[in-house]
């Protein structure tokens, strides 16, 4: 055997090795956290982890076992979600991990102290999803060890309402919260959202919350109730137009298959709905329509802009129904 085919052999068997160690240590032996709750205690926090520890597979992703839940507690969030991740079967990944519970109250500065640690111990994603949840973390333990499939129905259902949910890195900005609850045997979101912004929270109640993601134009259906009947919007266009004393919403509306025309009082009341829900942003230190960036452009860096420490400029709002 000549140098050359020695070198051949020797670096085939290299390759071959490192294929075996990375397949072995980095997919197969691996607990694939899926989703983290989080929640402020009175001696500390408490960390949830949902994860799933899949059989030996070249694709952690293809990962087909049940997801189960895991907690810990600690004085300090380090501590609790070290804790939580020594309950696992076997190492933490959060290569998969695309969602973040936490609780109403206090949730920025706790979403804030995650962050840090994802960046420091690379223990999440700062661009998970979150969203909020009245229940306790031994709530949601018990759920999901006395009801079998109770946690692959919560992943379900965080990945069904996923674009209604800001990711952790906005933290610091307005942030529009879905609310998780539980419905009988089953995980559900409420229609109602908690509006988060520097001046605390704020639940919207369930009108407001649907006007605030049309206007806000996230993707799915609207359904409103105007005049005492359904109306269901597929999509909607929203357009802003900055007058001198005035700011001018058009929303272009395209009804549901099969939807009636609505009615002049219904426009009315959605038109009506618009204005309020932009006020209510508004008064919590929130520019839903970007008003102060939109003045900016179209008024030059000299120009007057809008801010939220001054009052709410006047809204117009002009609704035009569209068939489908």
């Amino acid at each position: 055997m000549n140098r050359r085919s020695r070198f051949k052999l020797l670096f085939t068997a290299l390759c071959v090795g490192w294929c075996f160690l990375f397949l072995r240590c980095e997919t197969t032996e691996k607990s694939m956290v899926r989703a983290v709750y989080l929640a402020r205690t009175e001696t500390g926090t408490q960390v949830l982890l949902w994860y799933q520890a899949p059989e030996a597979s070249a694709d952690a992703s293809e990962a087909s076992a049940a997801v189960q839940a895991a907690g810990a507690e600690g004085d300090t969030l380090e501590k609790a979600l070290s804790a939580a991740e020594e309950a696992l079967p076997q190492a933490a990944d959060y290569r998969l991990c695309d969602y973040l519970l936490t609780t109403p109250g206090g949730a920025d500065a706790l979403l804030a102290d995650y962050e840090q640690l994802v960046l420091a111990r690379k223990c999440g994603r700062t661009a998970a999803r979150v969203s909020c949840t009245c229940l306790s973390g031994e709530d949601l333990l018990k759920a999901c060890e006395k009801q079998g499939g109770f946690a692959d129905k919560l992943l379900e259902k965080l990945k069904a309402h996923s674009a209604e949910m800001p990711r952790l890195y906005q933290h610091g900005e307005t942030m529009l919260l879905p609310l998780l609850c539980r419905a009988e045997e089953d995980a559900a979101f409420e229609k109602t959202a908690l509006l988060q912004t520097g001046a605390g929270q704020t639940e919207l109640p369930e009108a407001q919350a649907e006007m605030a993601r049309l206007l806000a134009e996230q993707p799915g259906a609207k359904t409103f109730w105007l005049d005492e009947k359904q109306v269901k919007i597929r999509r909607c266009s929203v357009s802003v137009t900055l007058d001198k004393n005035a700011v001018r919403l058009r929303l272009d509306a395209q009804l549901a298959a099969g939807e009636p025309q609505p009615t002049e009082a219904q426009r009315a009341e959605l038109e009506a709905l618009a204005v309020q829900t932009v006020h209510t942003f508004w008064q919590q230190g929130a520019d839903l329509l970007a008003l102060g960036p939109r003045r900016a452009v179209q008024a030059g860096t000299n120009g007057e802009m809008f801010t939220t420490k001054n009052a709410c400029p006047e809204i117009r709002a002009d609704v035009h129904f569209l068939g489908f």
